[in-house]
């Protein structure tokens, strides 16, 4: 069981990371050659509507098997809340990465379902989901940083 939910868990941050660099990397620059700003704006609505369906759908199997495989890997629940399991390396990783899963989820949603939405009609608005995108594949790089030192077992 513990492998399945790991596959899940890893296939699904490959696909949610993956995608924030391709929108990024790939339609972000294509977009730049577009001289009509109405077309532009008509294809990257496209193609970030289609993403964020299936992001939030990776998000979901991350949320999901997240805890799941700390509980198959035998780290209780209850020391989530305990001062002294976050103070070992394990917890103090544990923590960081949680902390920035929480972010990312809260800018994704203001993302996905405020700016970007708006972005279509302001150009404040657009520069800022931009803006947050981009910090999101930041914070999620860095939520892989620290899912690789709690394997190496913390900081």
């Amino acid at each position: 069981m513990l492998q399945l939910s790991l596959f899940l868990h890893i296939v699904s941050a490959i696909f949610w990371i993956g995608g924030m660099l391709f929108l990024t990397l790939v339609v972000a620059p294509f977009l730049k050659t577009i001289q009509d700003v109405k077309e532009k704006s008509r294809i990257y609505q496209f193609v970030g509507k289609g993403f964020r369906f299936w992001g939030w759908v990776a998000i979901g199997i991350l949320a999901i098997t997240g805890p799941l495989n700390l509980h198959l890997m035998g780290v209780p629940l209850k020391s989530l809340i305990d001062p002294v399991f976050h103070s070992t390396p394990y917890g103090k990783a544990l923590a960081v990465k949680s902390a920035l899963v929480i972010l990312i989820v809260l800018t994704s949603l203001s993302h996905d379902f405020f700016f970007g939405p708006k972005a279509r009609t302001s150009p404040a608005y657009s520069a800022f989901a931009k803006w947050l995108g981009r910090s999101n594949l930041f914070i999620a790089l860095a939520i892989v940083v620290f899912a690789v030192l709690l394997r190496l077992g913390g900081f």
